[in-house]
């Protein structure tokens, strides 16, 4: 018997997803109910709708130097669970499957071109508390997964409050000017930039705004998860909730 067997024997793996002795950080049935974005989604703002759109009212005016962005799956358990325990339960190896995962939904998007795999960074301060940056390797395994190069690209420039604890006017202030390009060698042209859940898309508009001052020539976003909620907007009859439930309609 290996030590791995033997560990696993002692210290069974739990699923991220529901909790049970699955024997790897996300079970089977977990995987298979992820609630996946399969249908028509906004293509600026990853959010499922009823068909194609360009840009969509929830993003207009939020997003604009974000040229594309696709998310795996809506921000609802069992992937919200999965994503709090990467995040801040201390298991940073989810990040690779997630990542993969990830990197599926992107892959018919990319249209033939390379680009550059960077992340949304955390502030060093965060960065040292937790041990670990999740975006980070979230975009390195989305790298591996789609043979692109990756390479940290921004850095935040101030400390903030979490977004999950913040209204829409707070997010977009926490935010505001936060995030600048690296110095050193030449920017690519092409980014593909990566993130666990995309809200309001204050963060990631940021991020491609002090990309694209830097000369890069587009920036697309791959995520984990499009949470459609903002706050409780999405409640039963609204305008989200209808879309929300035509996109699991498509699953």
């Amino acid at each position: 018997m290996n030590h791995g067997t033997l560990a696993e024997l002692i210290f069974p793996t739990r699923c991220a997803g529901c909790g049970g002795y699955a024997g790897r950080l996300l079970c089977p049935n977990c995987t298979a109910r992820l609630p996946y974005i399969r249908g028509p989604a906004c293509l600026r703002c990853g959010k499922p709708t009823l068909y194609d759109v360009e840009e969509c009212g929830q993003c207009r005016g939020r997003v604009r130097k974000l040229d594309l962005c696709r998310a795996l799956a809506l921000y609802e358990d069992p992937l919200r669970r999965a994503i709090h325990r990467m995040k801040y339960g201390g298991i940073w190896r989810l990040a690779r499957p997630l990542g993969f995962m990830a990197a599926t939904s992107m892959a018919p998007h990319l249209g033939g071109g390379a680009p550059c795999v960077t992340h949304v960074p955390m502030h060093p301060r965060r960065r040292r508390s937790r041990g670990y940056d999740h975006a980070e390797l979230l975009a390195r395994a989305v790298a591996e997964a789609l043979g692109l190069p990756h390479r940290t690209l921004l850095v935040r420039t101030r400390h903030a409050p979490t977004q999950a604890s913040s209204d829409l006017k707070a997010r977009r202030e926490n935010v505001k000017g936060a995030f600048r390009a690296v110095d050193g060698p030449r920017l690519p042209r092409e980014v593909l930039l990566v993130d666990d859940v995309m809200t309001t898309g204050y963060t990631l508009s940021e991020c491609a705004t002090a990309l694209k001052r830097a000369g890069v020539r587009s920036v697309a976003a791959c995520v984990l998860a499009r949470d459609v909620a903002e706050g409780g907007i999405g409640g039963k009859g609204s305008a989200l909730f209808s879309v929300q439930s035509a996109a699991r309609r498509c699953r």
